[in-house]
């Protein structure tokens, strides 16, 4: 939910106490946690995306998909444009504890092999699903398959549509 933190200060035990203002309509849900001991994730609000970016993208994914030859997977075209315009980084893992973690990634592709102090350590570039992107990191995407369906002939909205959808999304 979105709120704002409204004061910082110090209890007696010198823990540290954030007074937050959140929407009244969570009042109740918030009453039964009082005093009990809670998960708290504070981080800075971004709106999310809409799903009619997302509906868009899957649109021209689809017809991007359809459009190459030989025909591609839509998902594959998916994967392909997270791999040009998505989100993601490199990470390094342990080669025994490689299969665990990878389960946490839906996306990914190895990079190669390292060693540091004896042990062997996999490198793989990872890529973030594009339901996770906030609007900006949405935007970027969407742009980037825009410009490669235009790319393959594949009739887009108008650069007027375009713009008016990107402020939709900023």
């Amino acid at each position: 939910m979105k709120g704002r933190i409204t004061n910082i200060g110090y209890g007696l035990e010198g823990d540290l106490i954030v007074t937050l203002s959140l929407p009244r309509q969570y009042i109740d849900d918030i009453k039964k946690l009082l005093n009990d001991d809670v998960n708290v994730e504070i981080k800075k609000w971004r709106e999310r995306r809409s799903m009619s970016q997302n509906a868009y993208a899957w649109l021209l994914i689809t017809k991007i998909a359809q459009c190459i030859t030989p025909p591609m997977n839509k998902e594959d075209v998916y994967v392909l444009m997270l791999k040009r315009y998505g989100q993601g980084g490199i990470i390094s893992i342990q080669k025994d504890k490689a299969d665990g973690v990878m389960r946490a990634f839906d996306y990914y592709m190895p990079k190669g092999e390292g060693e540091v102090n004896g042990k062997t350590f996999l490198h793989m570039m990872v890529y973030v699903g594009s339901s996770q992107y906030d609007t900006k990191e949405m935007s970027v995407f969407l742009s980037g398959i825009v410009e490669e369906a235009k790319d393959l002939g594949i009739e887009t909205l108008t650069p007027q549509e375009l713009e008016r959808m990107k402020g939709e999304w900023a």
